[in-house]
């Protein structure tokens, strides 16, 4: 029986030619190909890989990570936000947990003395352990920043490798793959500092390892060993992700039996039966992780929000100079500048969804002219349900919620109504990339109808590139609050108190410690800097999974993870406020904390309210820092 296949070409005639097109006109195994073999061999998939990834390391490096590389060992990456700091804080804890005997999913390290469960917190602990060998030798920053610096190249890499398997060619998986590595979601998430959402190699390697099982270069023994690794690596990385995949496999599945041709339903009913086994398997790997997560389930980790929902304007719209950190202005930092698109662009409310209209009008144009190939009536509804889907419970334009989506009750699911529905436009991405590499992997005789192919791929690129925010718009802190001394400069670089050893002269090992800064997270990237040498009273994980979030009822909300019996003096006036001068000792007191560190650079006044107020604690000026320490009686 004839086998349907979904793969639009097997393995096509040399792949590293002019524009990556086999000749239409000529068979393999001519004289005219012959003599081509003879001058020109062509490297095998791995030293295409090689070439792919060398390719789009250089572009990153070049393009977009100048900022972080004249030293790697300091935490430049939008220090004004909370995300990153945590993310090195991450990168830290799961070597620090591992060597020293602790569950690394709770932490008494953070929020001291109680601690935290971290199993539902994005820790991605694949990343931190596969940069434990950097993290052991140039520290926590070092691997954060070297992540971020390989993860688009990488993601790119992978989506390269699934798209030269299925088309057989070079020059089109090269330029798709930059389509999915490149693109806004993942550069967005790049610039905020979010290696879980950035590192997303595995989404890729994952539909590689289907597209083998499909064209039987890949046993079926393989096939469920190496699913079944990537799926857990996939949990372990980010659960959400993995979530989303659980949700979008079954969908492509479904349209893939339905397209398919009568004779390949069963070996897609099979390809379903051996991907569901796969999948127990990779909860298996999950278990010990899950076992502890599902013995305390959250509520919920955030609200609904439109934010959290693709608007329609930003997918073709693009962003505005408002989302710029620095002085330089728009065009300085983006990879190619949107001067010539200022006057349109300025959408900015979730600027990692957008496409770009060229992208799209090649979708369109894949669809009317390639329906008839099963893989393209495969992923161009794929694609579609996969953008509805991420659309959200509500229809949202230009920052207005229109209408009530019909499938939208799906986003009120347990566990589902925390997600963020416009997560999904990443898998979009794959397909879109999916879809270029069969544009252009397309063989036609007419030099325009090439031409006109690749002008459209590569001006879809430039308009993902155009729009791209480099390193350069998070590098320079950007100063939002009133400094307390305003001679001092603000750096991104940690204070040399932390870096010199100075603490050791001022702190107990496992001593508890409130750290005060307008530095995102500075708790956790001090206490990450010291291996872990005192214990922070607080940080921020999650707006809901904070333990200290509810502490204090009558205050305002939790800012940066600082306790809210600390952040009350925020508030306090000169003369008056001893009902939270009386709640701030005894604090202190209750919790054990012996020191209160403000980074003097990043400080605001009232920072400083521990040495004054009546609380009048002993200070000194050391390393970049005041340090308030608490006498060892408690009084």
């Amino acid at each position: 029986m004839a086998t349907e296949r979904f793969v639009f070409v097997r393995w096509a005639a040399p792949a590293i030619r002019a524009g990556g097109q086999a000749d239409a006109t000529e068979e393999p195994g001519e004289p005219g190909e012959k003599a081509r073999a003879r001058s020109w061999r062509t490297p095998g998939p791995v030293l295409q890989g090689l070439i792919a990834f060398v390719v789009y390391l250089v572009g990153m490096v070049v393009g977009l990570a100048q900022p972080l590389l004249p030293h790697l060992d300091v935490p430049y990456v939008q220090q004004g936000q909370v995300d990153a700091n945590f993310y090195v804080w991450g990168m830290g804890w799961w070597p620090y947990a591992i060597t020293h005997g602790l569950n690394p999913l709770y932490s008494h390290q953070i929020w001291a003395p109680g601690g935290v469960n971290l199993a539902w917190v994005t820790t991605t602990p694949t990343v931190s352990l596969l940069m434990w060998p950097v993290t052991a030798t140039a520290g926590a920053v070092a691997s954060l920043n070297l992540t971020l610096i390989l993860a688009p190249p990488a993601s790119a890499w992978a989506a390269f490798i699934l798209c030269r398997r299925l088309t057989g060619k070079f020059w089109p998986a090269l330029l798709a793959g930059a389509v999915f590595g490149f693109c806004d979601y993942e550069i967005s998430h790049e610039a905020s500092g979010q290696p879980n959402l950035t590192v997303t190699l595995l989404l890729p390697l994952i539909a590689y390892l289907v597209l083998r099982w499909w064209d039987g270069s890949l046993s079926r023994r393989a096939f469920l060993i190496w699913t079944s690794l990537a799926l857990a690596a996939e949990f372990y990385t980010f659960l959400e992700a993995f979530a989303d995949l659980t949700l979008i496999a079954p969908l492509a599945l479904v349209i893939g039996y339905l397209v398919a041709a009568r004779d390949g339903r069963p070996k897609v009913a099979r390809l379903a039966v051996d991907s569901a086994v796969a999948y127990v398997g990779g909860l298996v790997l999950a278990a010990p992780y899950l076992y502890f997560a599902l013995r305390d389930v959250p509520k919920s980790f955030h609200q609904p929000s439109t934010a959290y929902w693709v608007d329609l304007v930003g997918v073709v719209v693009p962003r505005g100079p408002e989302q710029l950190f620095t002085p330089q202005g728009l065009e300085p930092n983006r990879l190619l500048g949107m001067s010539g698109l200022a006057g349109v662009a300025g959408y900015d409310r979730t600027p990692t969804i957008y496409v770009g209209v060229p992208l799209l009008v090649l979708l369109v144009l894949v669809a009317v002219f390639h329906w008839s190939n099963r893989l393209v009536r495969l992923l161009v509804p794929l694609y579609v349900v996969i953008f509805l889907l991420a659309l959200g419970p509500k229809l949202v334009i230009d920052d207005k919620v229109v209408a009530t989506l019909p499938w939208g009750y799906i986003w009120s699911l347990p566990l589902l109504d925390s997600a963020e529905s416009q997560r999904l436009m990443d898998f979009g991405q794959l397909v879109l990339a999916l879809l270029m590499a069969i544009w252009l992997a397309h063989v036609t005789a007419s030099k325009l109808a090439l031409a006109a192919r690749w002008g459209l791929a590569g001006l879809s690129l430039l308009a993902i590139f155009a729009n791209l925010p480099t390193f350069a718009s998070v590098v320079t802190p950007k100063v939002t609050w009133k400094q307390a001394d305003p001679a001092l400069p603000v750096s991104d670089e940690i204070p040399a108190f932390f870096t010199q050893g100075l603490y050791r002269q001022y702190l107990q090992p496992g001593e508890n410690v409130v750290v005060l800064s307008q530095r995102g997270n500075a708790m956790l990237l001090f206490q990450a800097a010291t291996g872990f040498y005192f214990n922070v009273a607080g940080g921020f994980i999650n707006a809901s999974l904070n333990p200290g979030a509810n502490a204090c009822p009558t205050l305002p909300p939790v800012q940066d993870g600082v306790p809210c019996q600390v952040q009350a003096l925020s508030s306090l006036p000169p003369s008056v406020g001893p009902q939270r001068v009386a709640a701030f000792k005894s604090y202190i007191k209750k919790d054990h904390i012996g020191a209160i560190i403000v980074e003097r650079a990043w400080a605001e006044q009232w920072m400083y309210a521990a040495g004054k107020n009546g609380i009048d604690l002993k200070h000194t000026t050391v390393g970049g820092v005041e340090i308030f320490q608490v006498p060892k009686n408690g009084k």
